[in-house]
């Protein structure tokens, strides 16, 4: 079962979504505030977030950067902010998607499954990619890729954003933590060195797997057979 987290504080709002998404046989964790999320002991990472902006205690935008620290799944903001500047905000802040309520049901359950189903593409049933969020763990044709936190993040990031590049100063924040400040190097000595152990992998013949450096628009995942 997908397993979706819902940030949300209109009660009525979040109730329907949830009963909605129920029937359709997604699980749901629904927190109300920023509070609630944070103190949640998660046992379960989830497949996809979908984050309200204006919240009582805080603002989406402000809490984006800890959904990206503590998770490599999509996130989708759903908010009243209908403006053009507060969408593109969003999307460069790495959302994967920006709707504005009032939004039907239907049309959001159109959305998560269409997102999801992009996200799993590169792990299907062939195990060219494979991913395990809980272990920190990624596999290609069932090799084991040794990564430490930092280079699992990278992959997992740019998996769940492929084939769209991801910028330097997305990439640097989500792995990093902080701001970019347009100087550090960081993210680049990362990626060169996992692109090293990528390319020590006995599987050079069966798979082409490389992380793309796209001028002016950052890193992109390239992954395909011969």
């Amino acid at each position: 079962m997908q397993h979706l987290f819902l940030i949300e504080d209109d009660l009525k709002l979040a109730n329907l979504i949830s009963k909605f998404l129920n029937k359709q046989g997604y699980s749901l964790d629904v927190f109300n505030t920023v509070h609630a999320y944070l103190n949640f002991e998660q046992t379960v990472q989830p497949t996809l977030i979908i984050c309200d902006i204006m919240l009582p205690d805080g603002d989406g935008f402000e809490l984006m950067n800890t959904l990206k620290q503590k998770h490599t799944c999509p996130i989708i903001f759903l908010t009243a902010l209908d403006s053009v500047d507060s969408q593109i905000k969003g999307l460069n802040m790495g959302a994967y998607d920006y709707l504005v309520k009032p939004i039907k049901p239907e049309l959001l359950l159109a959305k998560v499954k269409n997102i999801i189903a992009h996200n799993n593409k590169l792990t299907e049933p062939d195990d060219t990619l494979k991913i395990d969020n809980h272990k920190q763990e990624v596999y290609l044709l069932g090799t084991a890729l040794q990564v430490n936190e930092n280079e699992f993040e990278i992959i997992a990031y740019l998996a769940n954003n492929a084939p769209k590049p991801v910028s330097r100063e997305v990439l640097f924040e989500h792995v990093i933590g902080r701001e970019y400040d347009g100087l550090d190097r960081a993210i680049d000595l990362k990626i060169s060195r996992l692109r090293k152990k990528i390319k020590e992998l006995p599987i050079s013949e069966r798979i082409s797997f490389d992380i793309k450096s796209i001028r002016g628009k950052g890193y992109s995942l390239d992954i395909s057979k011969p």
